[in-house]
């Protein structure tokens, strides 16, 4: 499995990478992207199966990259990691095609835990389809 990592902190990038490596999924490549430009190239040339996206980032947003993505037929899973998912933000995430939102973790429920749990719903719709 290869998943794209879309954030413009490159600490929140490691972050991410570092929980989705210790996590108990079968990872074969995480690679980063530090723009929606960037991410655009790389979903066209490296074929990732997940995307995480920051929701804000300068310039062009997760948003618009994932209504960019479904404009041209691009159906890779995608999701968001956001600070606090209000109904709002889900609401709109599932409207332009999201396929999950990883909220900032608390104590109870790490990065680690959203991600294991996340992508494997994800990989079983997958697997069915």
């Amino acid at each position: 499995m290869k998943i794209l990592v879309i954030d413009d902190s490159q600490a929140m990038r490691k972050i991410i990478e570092w929980a989705i490596r210790q996590s108990s999924l079968h990872v074969d490549e995480v690679f980063e992207a530090s723009s929606c430009q960037d991410a655009m190239q790389q979903v066209e040339s490296k074929n990732p199966d997940i995307v995480i996206a920051d929701w804000n980032m300068p310039n062009l947003g997760g948003l618009e990259l994932l209504s960019a993505l479904r404009k041209i037929n691009n159906f890779v899973k995608f999701g968001f990691f956001v600070n606090q998912a209000s109904a709002n933000i889900l609401n709109l995430a599932h409207s332009i095609g999201a396929d999950f939102i990883i909220s900032n973790p608390s104590s109870n429920n790490t990065l680690e835990t959203q991600l294991n749990q996340t992508i494997k719903i994800q990989l079983e719709s997958f697997i069915k389809s």
